[in-house]
């Protein structure tokens, strides 16, 4: 069975994953072909680390290492628009962000042609009243402010801007915090593919938003990473997870 992930497709009887637009393909590990698998059979649920290191349990089980990587190369893979629907669940696991429309289909493809033309519709009324509201009540003409701003000074001389978003500047403790860790990580690079940084934080903040944006190969790159935390107290990025995901481009 293929499926399509992304700008990717995943073929699952062969293990691979072909990239579409460039016609590119890789055979993955056992490792790659383990976690993407345990991942598309749980979209939008958590998948444990427990249960992406043991799998159907026919093979041995793998580490924690191996895990991480896969992770990291399958986002590789995926390319820098699309390696956020892998997400990290701190300290917990995994999961497929569900899909948006195109991201990912071949599971629910049938039941989704199954919806009555009357429902569709609906809901296309309603989303076309809630557009010509917005567009009425929103100044356009007043762009976002960062809540601050920071240069940092890597040691190759290279500056990199770290700006933090947030609706208010109350209760903003949290975000700050991760502001100082991604800070020391992206100076612990010494070099970096990236010139600018943003940050922010969900209402609930239990998930920590971040894009990256730069240049690599005289070509623009832009990547998004979102961090689930659940846990009290919340960490997000501590040294663990930079050692895991590579910021430094």
């Amino acid at each position: 069975m293929c499926m399509q992930l992304g700008g990717c497709r995943f073929d699952r009887e062969r293990g691979m994953l072909i990239e579409l637009s460039r016609d590119e393909s890789w055979h993955l590990s056992r490792a790659e072909l383990q976690v993407l698998t345990l991942l598309l059979e749980h979209p939008g649920q958590l998948v444990s680390k427990h249960m992406l290191k043991t799998g159907d349990g026919q093979g041995p089980p793998l580490t924690d290492a191996s895990v991480s990587r896969a992770i990291s190369t399958l986002r590789s893979f995926l390319g820098p628009q699309h390696e956020g629907l892998i997400e990290t669940v701190k300290g917990q696991g995994y999961l497929l962000r569900p899909s948006n429309g195109s991201e990912y289909r071949g599971v629910n493809y049938l039941r989704l042609h199954t919806v009555p033309l009357w429902s569709a519709l609906v809901l296309f009324g309603v989303m076309l009243a809630f557009s010509v509201f917005y567009l009425k009540h929103t100044d356009h003409s007043k762009p976002t402010q960062a809540l601050m701003t920071s240069i940092l000074s890597l040691a190759s001389g290279q500056q990199v801007r770290l700006n933090l978003y947030a609706d208010s500047s109350a209760s903003n403790t949290l975000l700050f915090e991760m502001g100082e860790r991604l800070s020391s990580g992206l100076i612990a690079c010494g070099k970096s593919d990236w010139a600018d940084v943003y940050a922010s934080l969900s209402h609930d903040k239990q998930v920590l938003n971040m894009t990256f944006r730069g240049e690599k190969f005289d070509q623009s790159v832009l990547r998004n990473i979102s961090i689930s935390d659940f846990s009290r107290p919340k960490a997000f990025i501590d040294s663990a997870w930079l050692r895991e995901v590579d910021i430094c481009g």
